[in-house]
């Protein structure tokens, strides 16, 4: 099956599972990192169907879904909505847009399979009687075990299979079924993650909270950030603003939209002082925000208050 599938996320390691796993079922799969890249690569490819994220820079997925309607040749382009925040605005709007929605989970890609092989009439291991939800109803579509795409060799499959594995570990609130959990080999002990790419300002805050017996660990860019927080679940995360390869908002976003780390407090430290910024971050989910240079004490009653466990006698 020769069709086209375009893929717009600016979570690029979700956009890439997804494009992969498409590419398993012979299908020709692209990427778009925001909002204005999927609309231009929309219109300059026309593919056979459209999944968008609904939070994107540049826009969101469903205002490119509102363009893509207006227009005279991509109106007729099926679309899948995927959004990590549930809330009824989106799923009306979808249903007014004719649009599948599908919420973020363990079972994403048990909910987007059988959606693809529906719009593109693709021949697939699905049941052949199973029902295609309505658009706007993804969400009560129920769990279905992924398998291996019929004519796939064993080494295809093998890669499959560790694609799947990935979805899973990228997939917050629930354990992967049949995938042996490792003990953690991580100290157990509360710790504190620094998403700063300014070592002289990272080994400032180390010192000082070495003083306190906290341990400081660093990523220097914005999704290498996101990663460890989701992977190594730390006790509370220093952001900085302006970062290499996602600035602080984008992370802030990601953190918050994802249960497993929605719960991790975040102090923003930023020697940006428009209020737009404060307010935007604020907004997002920032537990405090300091302007640097800042006062230690202002940090120190910060990270205290906002993580207990990080208390210097318990450690």
């Amino acid at each position: 099956m020769n069709k086209t599938v375009l893929i717009a996320d600016d979570d690029l390691d979700l956009a890439e599972l997804l494009a992969r796993r498409c590419e398993s079922l012979g299908l020709t799969a692209d990427i778009a990192a925001n909002a204005m890249s999927a609309l231009g690569k929309a219109e300059e490819t026309l593919p056979d169907l459209v999944i968008l994220d609904v939070n994107m820079p540049y826009g969101n997925g469903l205002g490119v879904c509102e363009m893509m309607a207006d227009h005279h040749e991509l109106a007729k382009i099926p679309v899948i909505v995927m959004t990590g925040a549930v809330c009824e605005d989106t799923v009306r709007r979808c249903h007014q847009l004719c649009a599948y929605y599908v919420p973020k989970g363990p079972e994403l890609w048990s909910r987007i399979e059988p959606l693809i092989g529906e719009l593109l009439h693709a021949e697939g291991d699905n049941d052949p009687t199973e029902e295609s939800p309505a658009p706007g109803t993804g969400a009560l579509l129920p769990p279905i075990v992924v398998g291996t795409p019929r004519g796939e060799q064993p080494e295809e499959a093998s890669k499959v299979n560790l694609i799947d594995a990935a979805f899973e570990m990228l997939s917050p609130g629930r354990e992967s079924d049949g995938i042996p959990q490792t003990e953690s080999t991580e100290d157990p002990r509360p710790w504190i993650l620094s998403i700063e790419d300014d070592e002289d300002v990272f080994w400032s805050i180390s010192c000082r909270m070495e003083e306190l017996g906290l341990d400081v660990r660093r990523a220097v860019a914005g999704r290498d950030g996101y990663r460890r927080a989701f992977f190594d679940t730390p006790s509370l995360i220093l952001l900085d603003y302006e970062l290499p390869d996602g600035n602080g908002d984008y992370v802030l976003r990601r953190l918050k939209e994802s249960p497993a780390t929605a719960s991790i407090p975040v102090i923003v430290l930023t020697g940006r002082r428009e209020p737009t910024i404060e307010h935007q971050m604020r907004r997002l989910g920032a537990d405090e925000f300091l302007n640097k240079p800042y006062e230690w004490e202002q940090l120190r009653e910060a990270v205290l208050s906002l993580a207990p466990t990080c208390q210097p006698a318990r450690l």
